[in-house]
């Protein structure tokens, strides 16, 4: 749970990325794969469904993705966000969202959250009283203890088969929204309330070696930017470095992650895109906790939307300027078996130019612009076709968890100091 700043990326994340990176040069510097003009699909500005957001989306749809785009779209039956809760105030915020009428007497209000095509199902156990500062294990579904959770998670999950979820509990003593990147797989955990004390089994997921680290899914840095869209000078930051605690905070982060690998496959039925944790602030007020989750919930649908229906683009930073070169990285999730075409639009015709790559989002004075990936791993050469455009096809994924920075250095004349440059770029990589 330390929070980290955010340019900086923990040690073991380097080395992962100095693992992938000979791959991922070796394919930006590769002739082979730089797609002539015409050979990649071409971007196309698409509004997200209910947001007003335009953002550049690949075609064509992928087909084994287009049984899950119909039923977003239009058979009736929408697909399902999966939220939990824990102590205070990550239960009450939640609780407009229970479909439970006993624990949620006023109706609930997440059939087609929003117009957004989506239905959000919550669910967390109950504390008296529900301000408890000392809360202990609480009663009703997924009370804080280790049997109780796994019991009743995957049974909930299963009921409505989610395409993402997300899980809540309390944080620091503060007004904080601490996205959780990492949940490992622990054989031996904080106590709880009731015996046994640890989970049974010890580690959980048998499928993986104790201490495995399974990393958030979800797009963290969308959910950060649009809680600081919403609320300015909100306490809201990503922990690259720390975990998720060694209680049931980072138990049930675990069963999320968990559940979403189990059905991340694009033919599973039940396909899952997206999961993982959030710590709230334990003296953040209930009224803006839910206004913090609405906008959790919209950065995380904006995602859905990318990926569910069609080629998911990696997340735009913006700097771009001098000049109109416009920069976009879209495709599968960048993990394992995933790639991603790179394209370039805007630049001068027949231009020399060279793609900035680094780990760091350092902006940096650079040429009348801003440069991202300060200091950078590589400049790598290449020259925009007659139209100004320039393609690398099949960026591959994996190797991850690592953000990627990139942006685009162009020659042009027609500006004051002879180089255009386009937006940055942040590539996530998974696993």
């Amino acid at each position: 749970m330390t929070p980290a700043p955010r340019h900086l990326i923990h040690s073991t994340h380097k080395q992962r990325w100095a693992l992938a990176a000979p791959a991922l040069l070796l394919c930006l510097l590769s002739p082979g794969l730089q797609a002539q003009q015409g050979d990649a699909p071409r971007p196309r500005l698409r509004t997200l469904r209910g947001t007003g957001i335009e953002q550049n989306v690949m075609e064509p749809i992928a087909p084994e993705l287009l049984r899950r785009a119909d039923l977003a779209e239009g058979s009736g039956t929408r697909p399902a966000i999966m939220l939990t809760g824990y102590w205070p105030p990550s239960n009450e915020m939640l609780r407009r969202l229970s479909d439970d009428p006993t624990q949620n007497p006023q109706g609930w209000v997440g059939s087609d959250w929003e117009g957004r095509g989506y239905d959000v199902y919550s669910y967390f156990p109950e504390f008296n009283p529900p301000t408890c500062l000392f809360c202990g294990q609480g009663t009703g579904d997924l009370e804080v203890d280790y049997q109780d959770t796994s019991n009743d998670f995957f049974p909930l999950a299963d009921g409505i088969t989610p395409v993402a979820l997300i899980t809540f509990s309390r944080g620091f003593p503060d007004e904080s929204w601490e996205v959780e990147m990492n949940q490992y797989n622990r054989a031996s955990r904080i106590p709880d309330y009731t015996a046994p004390t640890q989970p049974t089994p010890s580690p959980p997921d048998a499928s993986v070696p104790a201490e495995t680290l399974r990393p958030s899914t979800l797009p963290v840095q969308s959910i950060v930017d649009e809680v600081l869209m919403d609320f300015p000078g909100a306490d809201v930051f990503i922990c690259f470095t720390g975990d998720g605690g060694g209680f049931l905070s980072e138990f049930a982060g675990y069963h999320g992650v968990w559940y979403q690998d189990l059905h991340s496959a694009p033919s599973d039925p039940a396909l899952a895109v997206a999961a993982g944790h959030v710590h709230v602030g334990q003296n953040l007020p209930i009224p803006r906790a839910r206004g913090y989750t609405r906008s959790t919930l919209r950065a995380l649908i904006a995602h859905l939307d990318m990926v569910l229906g069609g080629d998911l683009c990696q997340p735009d930073l913006g700097f771009a300027g001098p000049g109109a070169a416009a920069l976009s990285l879209c495709g599968d999730v960048l993990a394992s078996g995933g790639t991603a075409d790179l394209a370039l639009t805007g630049a001068p015709p027949n231009a020399s130019l060279w793609y900035a790559v680094g780990l760091t989002n350092n902006p940096t004075p650079f040429k009348g612009g801003q440069l991202v990936p300060v200091p950078w791993l590589g400049l790598v050469a290449a020259t925009a076709d007659a139209n100004g455009d320039h393609q690398i096809a099949t960026i591959p994924g994996g190797s991850g968890p690592f953000t990627l920075y990139i942006q685009a250095v162009i020659s042009d004349p027609a500006q004051a100091q002879g180089f255009a440059l386009s937006n940055a770029l942040a590539a996530d990589f998974q696993p």
